[in-house]
C-alpha cells in the first residue's frame, strides 16, 4: 500500500511541475503582467507579489491598468500604500498607455520590477484578449502571469486554456489554497497549459503568498498533510 502512494505521489509531482519554479524577472525593469478573470484576486495577488519582492530587496512599482471598474485603481492604490510600494496610475483612457508610462516611470526612477494589474472581466472576451495582447507588445514582459481562483476547480482549466491561448502565459497563481479545495484544478491547470504554478495565495493577509511546492501540493491532495 506505501509503494503504491509512493508512486502516485510521484506521479502527482511531477504532473504538478516537479519542482518549484522561480519568477524569471529579466530587463531593466522587469516586467510583470498579472491578468485572470474578475474576482480571482488579482489586484490583492499583485499586492503581495510587491510585498514579496519588496522583502527581497527589490523596489517594485505597481500599475493600475484596470481603468473599466472605478475602484480598481482605488483598490491597488490602499494595498500599495499597505504594502509600501509605489503605484503608477498614470493619465487617460488608454489602458495599454498606462501601462507604456509606468514602465518609462520605472526606468526613470529606478524601480523594478514593474507589476502591472490588469482588467479582469466575468467571463473571457475577444475585446479583453485583445487589450491584454496589445499590452503584451507594448511592455514586452518576462512573465505573464494568470491568477486563478482555487475555489472555481475545472472552471480553473477551462479559463487557464483561453488565457494560455490568446495571451501566452509563463505561469499560474492559484488563489484561495488555504481553503477546501484540495487543488485538483492545480493538476488540471499544469496538465492543459504546460506552464508551472509559481505561487500559491494562502490567506487573506498581504504576506500570505508563498512559493508552489508541486510535492506538498501532492501530498495535500493525497490527503497527507502538508
Amino acid at each position: 500500500g506505501q509503494q503504491v502512494v509512493k508512486l502516485v505521489h510521484a506521479e502527482l509531482t511531477s504532473l504538478l511541475g516537479g519542482q518549484a519554479s522561480e519568477l524569471q524577472l529579466a530587463g531593466e525593469p522587469a516586467v510583470i503582467l498579472m491578468v485572470g478573470l474578475q474576482g480571482g484576486g488579482k489586484t490583492t495577488t499583485a499586492g503581495k507579489l510587491a510585498r514579496r519582492l519588496k522583502g527581497q530587496g527589490k523596489k517594485p512599482l505597481l500599475a493600475a491598468t484596470d481603468l473599466r471598474r472605478p475602484a480598481a485603481v482605488e483598490q491597488l492604490r490602499v494595498v500599495g500604500g499597505q504594502v509600501g510600494v509605489p503605484v503608477s496610475e498614470g493619465e487617460g483612457k488608454d489602458p495599454v498607455e498606462v501601462a507604456r508610462a509606468a514602465v518609462a516611470k520605472a526606468k526613470q526612477e529606478g524601480l523594478n520590477p514593474v507589476i502591472i494589474d490588469t482588467a479582469g472581466r466575468t467571463h473571457i472576451d475577444q475585446e479583453l484578449m485583445a487589450e491584454l495582447t496589445e499590452m503584451k507588445k507594448a511592455v514586452a514582459p518576462s512573465e505573464v502571469l494568470l491568477v486563478l481562483d482555487s475555489m472555481t476547480g475545472q472552471d480553473a482549466v477551462n479559463v487557464a486554456a483561453e488565457f494560455n491561448k490568446a495571451v501566452g502565459i509563463t505561469g499560474v497563481v492559484l488563489t484561495k489554497l488555504d481553503g477546501d479545495a484540495r487543488g485538483g484544478a492545480a493538476l488540471s491547470v499544469c496538465e492543459v497549459t504546460g506552464r508551472p504554478i509559481k505561487l500559491a495565495g494562502v490567506g487573506e493577509k498581504l504576506d500570505a503568498l508563498e512559493v508552489f511546492h508541486p510535492d506538498r501540493m501532492a501530498s495535500r491532495i493525497l490527503g497527507m498533510g502538508d
